[in-house]
């Protein structure tokens, strides 16, 4: 459902200068050593000044190490007992840092409530927190919760106009919320399904008995089920175009933190709804599993997959042309084929030709692979990396390996 923390939102505590027995601290056995030294120091000369300092600045920097490893709870202690031995503002600015990124981490390990429960205790620690106002309107968006998440950026981008992914997202909420404010609520255990008035009731129904059968199938081939409610948004046409007039025409459906659908009025093809609710559900488990890094040809791939799942009735007419013109898309150059400037037929061409790899590695290999190169792409590894190491040949050998099978393919229907 929600999408990681943005670069610019991340941590920013920092130390202050010590001695150099204490700069130079490297593991807590060193760091203990110091604070212990330094506490006698302070119990022998309580009113001595500087004791007080180098033991509150030792604790101070201690904290920022803890942080660093992700230790929130000692580094808050640690920070809690520098504010008390002096009350240095920089000490109260870290504290609040490091509520904001066990905030960040909670956030994107879906830990709602508590990354809201850190953001708060962030914003105690220094109201002007801007950051904290960012991450705030990220969490409140998330949850559907528009008129919150856009008083939180708002709030963001007075304490500091220099947040321009801030401002973009603003922009972005401001054609979203007077379609979506009035949209009627179809939740259920594990989706927040919402819809436009314009959207007929039973088919909300339908979609929502999709979704559980996405999540049922789906999962089980990616061995995945999202602990937290995924947002399905269900538009009419016009609505659609109104929260995303730069759309491309052929766009049936996106994700983008939320699975957004357009239903047409009038003759609609419930299967065609139900593929495009496969489609994007796929994608919301790629972007947790392989943590927003797999290439989108791969993404769009398998979601082509899983969405022939429900509506098998794509056809291959281009890229049987293509292979028959020899005219197919590198596999280096398929995602730069994905963009919205490109001509309708490129489009096509690009996710035909990328749903046939998908099919191909899943035939070949088994899913149980694909689970593992999600798995390789979330840990860091390149993409030529992942699927060479998973499939023993490099990205040139698959691809030549691929065009060889794809006669049989596309000679199954066209």
């Amino acid at each position: 459902m929600l999408r990681r923390v943005p670069a610019w939102l991340g941590l920013f505590a920092c130390a202050l200068l010590l001695s150099a027995a204490v700069a130079h601290a490297e593991d807590d056995a060193e760091w203990e050593e110091v604070i212990r030294r330094l506490t006698e120091e302070v119990r022998q000369l309580p009113r001595r000044a500087t004791a007080r300092r180098e033991l509150a600045v030792a604790h101070n920097n201690y904290a920022v190490n803890l942080a660093g490893r992700g230790d929130w709870q000692r580094a808050t202690e640690h920070l809690a007992e520098a504010m008390q031995l002096e009350g240095d503002e920089q000490f109260r600015k870290n504290l609040a840092s490091v509520y904001l990124s066990r905030a960040h981490v909670e956030y994107n390990e879906h830990q709602l409530e508590a990354s809201r429960d850190s953001v708060k205790l962030a914003l105690e620690a220094n109201p002007e927190l801007a950051g904290a106002y960012a991450l705030l309107g990220e969490l409140e968006y998330g949850l559907q919760r528009l008129k919150e998440a856009k008083a939180a950026w708002e709030r963001a981008l007075e304490l500091d106009p220099t947040l321009g992914d801030v401002s973009q997202r603003l922009g972005q909420l401001h054609s979203e919320l007077p379609v979506e404010s009035k949209f009627e609520r179809l939740s259920q255990a594990y989706f927040d399904v919402r819809h436009e008035d314009g959207v007929d009731r039973p088919l909300g129904i339908d979609v929502r008995s999709a979704l559980l059968e996405a999540r049922r199938l789906i999962g089980s081939d990616f061995a995945y089920w999202p602990k937290y409610k995924v947002v399905v948004l269900l538009y009419t046409g016009a609505g659609f175009r109104a929260v995303r007039e730069h759309s491309p025409t052929w766009l049936a459906g996106q994700y983008d933190g939320k699975i957004r659908v357009p239903v047409p009025s009038g003759n609609m093809d419930i299967k065609h709804v139900k593929q495009v609710v496969f489609h994007e559900y796929t994608h919301a488990l790629i972007q947790d599993l392989a943590q927003g890094r797999c290439p989108t040809w791969l993404n769009e791939g398998l979601a082509e997959y899983e969405g022939a799942r429900a509506n098998d009735q794509a056809t291959r007419d281009r890229l049987a042309g293509a292979a028959a013109a020899e005219k197919l898309i590198p596999w280096a150059e398929i995602d730069e084929r994905f963009r919205a400037t490109e001509a309708v037929e490129d489009v096509s061409l690009a996710y035909q030709q990328a749903h046939s790899i998908a099919r191909y590695l899943i035939e070949r290999y088994g899913f149980w692979r694909i689970r593992r190169v999600m798995k390789a792409l979330a840990e860091g590894a390149s993409t030529e990396q992942a699927l060479q190491d998973e499939f023993k040949l490099n990205i040139t050998q698959l691809e030549a390996r691929w065009r060889q099978w794809l006669p049989s393919y596309v000679g199954q229907r066209s």
